[in-house]
């Protein structure tokens, strides 16, 4: 379908009918991107304030948190306040969720889960007010390299659940809003070339996916001989791992255009992208960025600590000083873009390995995340694979862990990496933290020559 026509009729069509105000959104965004740095700080002084206001008075997980931190909501000093409230933790979400939520949110309380790539899947809860604004802020960050709503995108992502609505109606919908979904999970040689061919075929504007699933595809087209027309490609887009500066030199070199990374997850919404220039700015209009110490305490700019995330736009769950769990640091000064944004820099987070199949077939790391996160009888979980393909699924139970339990992990596993796979399923107390300080839920040493 003609960009125009999606960009002007099919997407805003398809936003109100979400009742989601993602194009009115947009318009904010393209102004405040050029404010300064003091008065995006108001705006988010007086966003801060409407949210400690809004949460206080609709769960009753705040009203008693502002209470016992001795926090008044209404106070004129909305960030003196914020960094006076104790930090919110995934553990601290789960035994709350229901007092947590906002039930009676504009469009209704919808549920989703994180991807789990550090052994702890959390279910929450989100409103439309908090998808639009997201939504927004990625639109944006795609004009800043030419892409504009409604231009062809090619999507190298995992989700089942968004996978199985293709299977049902997104192909429908991906045709109206040209976009098209293929799936991370089973990378063999032969996929590798069909999705050659159909990147091809479908000449997209922009990429978006994994950067390990990207690169992958990168290093197997060179094996093969195959370059990509860059006729119609601006840039690639990656997110939901670590972006090292080797991947980076490989999608720029294969592909030809800018990679840039884009900072986030499924609970704490769109935090920062990077921009044309080499800065990675956070979207200020949504989200308050803190970087703190082992001890909680705030750290100034330049020094690294943990990603705590308030999303001001996340009414229906509001996350107030949320852990991440991630490592980062503010960066000083403006930026040569010229926007007002201010500026981070991601040093540690989520990073998920492949794991090779019996068949040598290449499979990212979240078609396992995806089994074991759904089960109620675990809790934490990590998978290692090592140098012989040999896996071991370490699993910390919630209590009961029955043969049942076990036998569905066995045979779920070995669906994907094959019947003849070692495997050995263990319980454990306790998973440790890697060397870095991040739980990692899937550690491979296993090659990936195999692809190419």
């Amino acid at each position: 379908m003609m960009p125009a026509m999606v960009r002007k009729l099919v997407y805003p069509l398809h936003e109100l009918l979400r009742h989601r105000r993602t194009f009115a959104n947009l318009c904010e965004l393209e102004a405040t991107q050029w404010w300064g740095a003091d008065r995006l700080g108001q705006l988010q002084a007086e966003k801060l304030r409407s949210l400690f206001l809004h949460a206080t008075q609709q769960c009753p997980f705040y009203r008693r948190r502002f209470s016992e931190a001795g926090v008044d909501s209404e106070s004129y000093d909305a960030f003196g306040a914020l960094n006076r409230l104790p930090l919110l933790d995934k553990e601290t979400i789960r035994a709350n969720r229901d007092d947590l939520t906002w039930w009676n949110a504009p469009g209704g309380v919808h549920q989703a889960a994180t991807g789990g790539s550090t052994g702890e899947p959390l279910l929450f809860n989100f409103d439309r007010r908090r998808q639009g604004y997201d939504k927004a802020a990625r639109m944006r960050t795609h004009r800043w390299y030419g892409v504009d709503v409604g231009e062809r995108e090619l999507y190298l992502w995992g989700s089942p659940h968004e996978l199985d609505a293709q299977d049902r109606v997104k192909a429908w919908r991906d045709r109206m809003t040209n976009e098209l979904l293929l799936s991370a999970f089973d990378l063999t040689p032969q996929r590798l070339d069909e999705y050659l061919d159909r990147l091809e075929q479908f000449a997209p504007r922009c990429l978006f996916g994994y950067p390990s699933s990207l690169q992958l595809l990168c290093r197997h087209g060179r094996s093969r001989g195959r370059r990509v027309s860059s006729r119609s490609l601006a840039a690639v887009f990656v997110t939901g791992e670590l972006f090292d500066d080797g991947q980076r030199r490989d999608l720029e070199a294969y592909f030809g255009v800018p990679a840039a990374n884009c900072y986030g997850s499924r609970e704490a919404g769109f935090i920062a992208h990077d921009c044309p220039a080499g800065s990675m700015h956070v979207t200020d209009e949504n989200v308050v960025v803190e970087i703190v110490g082992s001890d909680g305490r705030l750290l100034s700019n330049g020094q690294v600590g943990e990603v705590v995330i308030t999303h001001l736009d996340a009414y229906a769950m509001p996350l107030i000083r949320y852990r991440t769990g991630d490592l980062g640091r503010r960066v000083d000064g403006a930026c040569a873009c010229g926007r007002g944004l201010s500026r981070m820099e991601i040093v540690g987070g989520r990073r998920t390995d492949h794991l090779v199949g019996t068949d040598g077939t290449v499979m990212h790391g979240l078609s396992v995340i995806y089994i074991l996160r759904e089960m109620d009888s675990v809790r934490w979980f990590r998978v290692r694979q090592d140098a012989t393909g040999a896996v071991r699924v370490e699993v910390v139970p919630t209590g009961q862990f029955s043969e049942t339990d076990r036998a569905h992990i066995d045979r779920s596993v070995r669906e994907l990496l094959g019947r003849d796979v070692e495997l050995e399923i263990v319980t454990v107390e306790r998973i440790d933290a890697c060397a870095s300080g991040k739980y990692r839920c899937v550690v491979s040493e296993a090659s990936e020559e195999v692809v190419v």
